[in-house]
């Protein structure tokens, strides 16, 4: 069975010499984990990283690997960094637009409250609206919402029932190996 991904000798964008590659990808040289010339071509993460972006170029190779976490095989376009063009500043319009938009992410759509967190995308309602709404007896949001307690205060558990502090055991604190250092009061029991 013959490899997926051959190399191949090709002649690429970056480089006056032809260089082995894994084939091509939508027109453009595949490149694998760890072939790329990394002072040459960059991500666009890393382009970000570095303060470029890719600044109307189009990408030059395709890098391809295979990410454990997602378990599938993962392609990113690579650009040139010499075509790369500075980040551009973040003025304070733009600045005014992002918080608008943030504070429209973390406010509820039925009290108009705004909250800290972002809300659920599906139905943007804070948690003590979505009690309101009507929840399912078994949901676990009754844990955590401010309302009426689902349990009497002698039903739910209790971080102290069956606790007794004559049940603990005295702390003995461990003396380090070098005299002089780290010395602990005694503790008489």
């Amino acid at each position: 069975m013959a490899r997926q991904y051959p190399w191949t000798l090709r002649p690429v964008p970056w480089s006056d010499l032809q260089e082995f590659t894994r084939g091509t990808c939508d027109g453009l040289p595949l490149l694998s984990w760890g072939i790329a010339p990394t002072d040459k071509l960059a991500t666009r993460r890393q382009l970000r990283a570095m303060g470029l972006r890719p600044g109307g170029q189009d990408p030059v190779a395709v890098l391809y690997f295979r990410c454990a976490r997602a378990g599938k095989k993962v392609h990113a376009d690579l650009f040139l960094i010499d075509g790369a063009k500075p980040v551009r500043p973040m003025t304070p319009a733009r600045q005014a637009a992002l918080d608008k938009a943030m504070a429209a992410r973390r406010t509820c759509r039925q009290c108009g409250e705004t909250g800290w967190a972002e809300l659920p995308k599906a139905d943007r309602m804070c948690e003590p609206c979505r009690y309101r709404a009507g929840l399912e007896p078994d949901s676990y949001l009754h844990d955590y919402v401010a309302g009426t307690p689902v349990l009497a205060p002698h039903e739910g558990p209790s971080p102290y029932r069956g606790f007794s502090p004559a049940g603990l055991a005295p702390v003995i604190p461990i003396r380090s190996a070098r005299p002089g250092r780290d010395e602990f009061p005694k503790v008489v029991a």
